[in-house]
């Protein structure tokens, strides 16, 4: 199992609801060795979430948003993304 650190280095765990706590209500952030996965404002009501990866060094970061009533559907992809 791999290990997610938030912002500020600290663990993170790989649940959904764990993800969706961090991401929604903490740093808003969540990354691990090649994704990364993080609430982006849009607005000033407006959130999204972008989930991103990187494959190698040579090449830039692929990455996706969706709003926030898709959060399950991000980290679906988050959790596909890192394996």
């Amino acid at each position: 199992m791999e290990k997610y650190i938030n912002k500020n280095g600290l663990p993170v765990g790989t649940t959904p609801k764990e993800l969706f706590e961090e991401v929604m209500r903490g740093t808003g952030f969540v990354m691990g060795p090649t994704v990364s996965i993080f609430k982006e404002n849009a607005g000033l009501h407006d959130k999204k979430i972008v989930v991103s990866r990187m494959l190698s060094s040579k090449r830039s970061a692929e990455t996706q948003t969706f709003l926030v009533s898709q959060f399950q559907e991000a980290v679906d992809l988050f959790n596909s993304w890192r394996n």
